[in-house]
């Protein structure tokens, strides 16, 4: 693959590109600030929620039960503007345009993987550093890293499976399953490794939220970071294959 686009003016002058034509859909630059703003809300009144959540509805803590799916939704949202880009551009030609400069098709998409990313890991560790500060700082990382991991398998299934952006649409609706999927780590009975194809439930398994663990901590990671790994790989292929 042709290492070029890492160059800082060209990586500069693709992520000023993108970032104009968010800036220009509101739908999309609605997703990025929503990936943002629940965040900001749940550092800022963290204790309040829960409060508020026990007062009404007698359930304790809930924020605790609710970070798996906290910390996967901006992957989802990034993942899903990302994935929009990646349409436009296969409807527009772009892609066509950009094999045969000096970045190339590979390079292309291999810069938008590294920006999905690079910002989802930013908000997820920012995100973690407040609301999960008993957890070790390595794990904290690595969640990071997951969560950017899943927006890439986000951003790459769209223009994998989908043929235009009406079908984009339509796919999101079951793509957004995998979000609340961490939420099965809960359920307190061995069954709920079921869920365990879908790479987000790793995550709610590795906070250990259901309070039991039935898989070493070791082999739980393992696991997370293969499913996660393997997803992006799989719909990288497919959209190597599909994209231009």
């Amino acid at each position: 693959m042709n290492t070029s686009f890492l160059k800082p003016a060209r990586l500069a002058h693709m992520f000023g590109a993108d970032r104009r034509n968010v800036s220009r859909d509101p739908i999309l630059l609605f997703a990025v600030v929503l990936s943002i703003v629940p965040n900001v809300i749940v550092i800022l009144w963290h204790d309040q929620i829960n409060q508020a959540v026990l007062d009404n509805f007698g359930l304790a803590n809930v924020i605790a039960y609710a970070m798996p799916m906290i910390l996967c939704l901006p992957a989802f949202l990034i993942g899903w503007v990302t994935g929009f880009l990646f349409l436009d551009d296969r409807d527009d030609g772009t892609l066509l345009s950009v094999d045969v400069t000096p970045v190339g098709k590979q390079g292309f998409i291999a810069y938008r993987a590294g920006a999905t990313i690079a910002i989802t890991f930013f908000i997820t560790l920012v995100t973690a550093e407040f609301l999960l500060s008993d957890q070790p700082p390595a794990l904290r990382a690595l969640i990071a890293v997951l969560v950017g991991i899943e927006a890439v398998a986000a951003a790459f299934v769209l223009p994998a499976l989908a043929r235009n952006k009406v079908e984009g649409l339509a796919l999101t609706k079951l793509t957004n399953i995998a979000a609340i999927v961490p939420l099965a780590a809960i359920i307190p009975s061995p069954f709920r490794y079921v869920a365990g194809v879908i790479p987000t439930f790793w995550i709610g398994e590795m906070l250990g939220v259901s309070g039991e663990a039935y898989l070493p901590m070791p082999l739980i990671v393992t696991l997370a970071i293969a499913t996660h790994v393997g997803a992006a790989v799989l719909f990288y292929r497919l959209i190597a294959k599909r994209m231009g």
